[in-house]
């Protein structure tokens, strides 16, 4: 039986429920929904709200409420600043992340950097824990959807941990407080408690290695989880683990399994690509015409972030010093304008550039990460020639073929190109707060600019506030879960 992708409505009222009744996670209560079937547990993997990260309440009977997404990256990264009377249109703890404040969440806030990735882990843990049961179907869809449920969970693990636990140290991670382990599907629970940072990093790793060989050599979905972006995710969490020869090869056979995708993959040339985004006499809405996510050539998993309440609506604005990296003829340039999409104010109105356009970035599994990834632990590994093939590869995709070459020759100028390739591309997203945290550890490439101003007031970023202080109410509900410092 070959499992569909269709949606499957039935299940909407089944997922996301964030709420301070039950301890932790408060999910719809099990046994409100009845799944049988290989189908209808597939179906889960549909509902769309799985494609982006986002923190859903479902009440039955009801419409679903969107409480927010976790978004604290985007005003927390190093390469935004803003300005008071903006800022002061965000709710407060958006407030208090750009001033990088000890204490962002107040009791009552629904925090959806927790809410998030611990209620999609919630689905995935229905589907682990249940589909090898179900009576019907073959036993290879039963082990793609475990597959499938167990990669994302580590996913998701991944994201959390990189929110709410200390960057990854090898010489403190197995004392560094982590966050739950969490692979049942109890709605109520106990009391959680955090494992070490070296735990979860244990949990994610051996979870996808176990999980990519049963995933779907084909990917025939965005929306799905195959082996090409299985592949990326163990990369990712090495990556970010700071093992970079590892990383590498997980990133290597993401590359080789590329041919097995199935869909259109591949990067846009935006040096052909963006005179047909930008809308003409209209530039202050930058490239709106770019391809949606779900349709986008360069992205492996879709895991939309809205970054259009951060960017496109005045909050954030690039820092000069990243703007000053841009070449004359980076098309990337277009994304940022002076201007307020809206009514195209001119600075002074407005304090700086900001990215107007796409609403939304995918956080998940994308070929632009990958390329910028494999590139920086191949510098890393010396191997400097594959290091400057890769990023001139990918840079000629976004400016002209001139600017394109890299002149640098040394291992240390080659890994720092690829740094300022990195923050160059995904300014404004969001994902340069994943970087702050890996390079807070590396004693040669850390390029954190820990300041953030403020009409005149300077916050400056201490290391501890790399690390979220668990919420409020996540901290009632579990009494002995010990938060961070």
């Amino acid at each position: 039986m070959k499992l569909k992708t269709f949606n499957t409505i039935f299940i909407i009222t089944f997922l996301f429920v964030i709420t301070s009744c039950n301890k932790f996670l408060d999910i719809t209560p099990k046994g409100l929904d009845v799944v049988n079937t290989v189908e209808e547990y597939n179906g889960l993997f549909n509902n769309t709200n799985l494609y982006t990260f986002i923190n859903v309440r479902n009440i039955p009977g009801s419409l679903a409420s969107i409480l927010g997404y976790p978004g604290a990256a985007v005003v927390m990264s190093d390469d935004v600043f803003s300005s008071g009377a903006y800022l002061a249109t965000q709710p407060l703890y958006y407030q208090n992340a750009y001033q990088w404040k000890d204490d962002l969440f107040q009791i009552e806030d629904e925090s959806s950097e927790w809410g998030t990735f611990y209620s999609q882990n919630y689905i995935f843990n229905v589907v682990a824990n249940n589909i090898m049961n179900v009576p019907d179907g073959a036993m290879q869809d039963k082990k793609q959807l475990l597959a499938e449920a167990r990669a994302n969970r580590a996913y998701m693990h991944l994201m959390q941990v990189n929110y709410f636990a200390k960057p990854y140290s090898a010489q403190t991670a197995s004392t560094d407080l982590g966050i739950p382990i969490v692979t049942l599907a109890n709605a109520g629970g106990d009391n959680y408690t955090r494992a070490s940072v070296q735990a979860v990093y244990d949990f994610i790793i051996n979870e996808l290695k176990e999980s990519i060989p049963d995933l779907p050599i084909q990917t025939l979905n965005r929306a799905r989880l195959g082996q090409t972006g299985g592949y990326y995710l163990l990369g990712l969490a090495y990556f970010w683990k700071g093992d970079y020869p590892n990383a590498l090869t997980a990133l290597n056979n993401c590359r080789t399994s590329i041919p097995n995708y199935k869909l259109a993959l591949g990067l846009y040339n935006y040096n052909t690509s963006m005179p047909t985004w930008v809308t003409t006499g209209q530039p202050w809405v930058g490239p709106s015409k770019s391809p949606a996510q779900t349709v986008s050539t360069e992205n492996i998993y879709l895991k939309q972030m809205s970054i259009n309440w951060a960017t496109a609506r005045n909050t954030v604005y690039l820092k000069p010093s990243i703007y000053n990296l841009y070449t004359t003829n980076d098309q990337r340039k277009k994304f940022f304008y002076n201007n307020s999409t809206a009514n195209a104010i001119v600075a002074p109105g407005l304090p700086g550039q900001q990215r107007n356009s796409p609403t939304t970035y995918n956080w998940g599994p994308n070929l632009a990460d990958l390329y910028l990834m494999s590139a920086e632990c191949k510098a890393r590994g010396a191997d400097l020639v594959g290091a400057k093939a890769d990023l001139e590869f990918f840079r000629a995709s976004r400016m002209s073929a001139t600017e394109a070459i890299v002149t640098s020759t040394t291992q240390a100028a080659i890994v720092k190109s690829v740094l300022d390739e990195r923050l160059r591309e995904f300014a404004g997203t969001g994902w340069r707060w994943f970087d702050m945290r890996r390079l807070s550890t590396d004693p040669v490439y850390n390029n954190i600019d820990g300041t953030h101003p403020l009409d005149g007031v300077t916050y400056t970023l201490k290391s501890e506030r790399l690390t979220l202080k668990i919420p409020p109410a996540i901290l009632k509900l579990n009494p002995n879960m010990v938060d961070n410092n």
